[in-house]
């Protein structure tokens, strides 16, 4: 799927939910985290793939044994941060992505191995994605936007977390 495709899949059940559990459309920071989470694991591992550093675009964050520990820490820190309809916003996106990417072999009732790496090895793909190509997607351009879009999450999530260490650990001296 591409990237737009990946994140209206993730945007229409949640604004769906919005709409009918509280009657109103997701706001711009709830769009924001959602589109984010729904491109996530193609903004790492197409890069990644890219630099030959994995056999191709699907491997480290597109596989459940990598998925459900990311998507854990996010649920913990929402929680913690009281933020918990932003961190379930990030991992309804995530999580959707992958069926997303696999939906054709999930519905023949094939499981991809590539799902469950590395606990199943990764089968020979031969080629790029289907989405690189003068036609498609320049991955070059690609991975600079992903450089970028996660150096400033990164930055933006670390004066969060300095933030929210700095008012836990504040003391009230009279």
């Amino acid at each position: 799927m591409s990237p737009l495709e990946h994140a209206l899949v993730a945007l229409i059940p949640v604004t769906i939910y919005l709409l009918v559990r509280r009657r109103q459309l997701p706001s711009k920071m709830m769009l924001s985290v959602v589109c984010f989470g729904s491109v996530f694991p193609d903004l790492v591992d197409k890069p990644v793939s890219y630099a030959n550093l994995t056999p191709w675009g699907r491997v480290f964050m597109h596989s459940l044994p990598f998925a459900i520990p990311v998507v854990a820490l996010v649920l913990g820190y929402a929680f913690i941060t009281n933020r918990l309809h932003l961190g379930a916003g990030f991992s309804v996106g995530y999580l959707l992505h992958l069926p997303g990417d696999w939906h054709k072999r999930l519905l023949s009732g094939e499981i991809p191995p590539d799902l469950l790496w590395p606990l199943t090895s990764i089968p020979a793909h031969p080629g790029p994605a289907h989405w690189w190509g003068p036609e498609n997607v320049n991955i070059i351009w690609w991975s600079l936007f992903s450089a970028v879009i996660l150096g400033i999450v990164a930055i933006r999530m670390g004066k969060d977390i300095f933030s929210h260490m700095n008012h836990s650990f504040s003391w009230n001296c009279p």
